[in-house]
């Protein structure tokens, strides 16, 4: 049988492992971004690390925008919305749930009657309002 200090080394090696795995798959993870945003460099105006918010997770995803496409993807997903449907676009400092984003800025795009929010570190949120910028579209009164 086991006493208790073996018992205890064991949980403390467990554990380690645990957080061992938990790093390794996040830098992985961080890999697989940046080699989804090195892919679409070539072809896009604008290429960055964001999140997508869903709910209340935020999804690492690497953003990408061409000329007819908002790209967001990483190694479980690929996701697009195609610019034509895009209704409205807005930068802001909140999450649409009123919960602020310490660094960087949300964009929220408005599609069909759905709401996308991305947010974007600090250092590409110039980038992504010169290639995006806020915009609603006017809908036409009833003749």
């Amino acid at each position: 049988m086991f006493n208790a200090s073996s018992l205890l080394a064991i949980v403390a090696v467990v554990a380690v492992v645990v957080f061992l795995v938990w790093s390794l798959s996040k830098r992985f993870a961080a890999d697989r971004i940046q080699r989804l945003n090195d892919q679409r460099r070539n072809s896009c105006r604008v290429v960055s690390r964001g999140e997508f918010v869903d709910g209340s997770r935020h999804i690492p995803v690497a953003l990408a925008l061409n000329e007819r496409t908002l790209f967001y993807e990483n190694s479980d997903m690929q996701a697009s919305l195609d610019l034509k449907w895009i209704e409205e676009v807005e930068y802001d400092n909140e999450l649409s749930t009123g919960q602020t984003v310490p660094h960087g800025k949300v964009l929220r795009t408005r599609c069909l009657s759905q709401e996308f929010e991305f947010v974007l570190p600090a250092e590409a949120i110039q980038r992504w309002q010169a290639a995006l910028p806020p915009h609603r579209l006017q809908k036409q009164a009833a003749v």
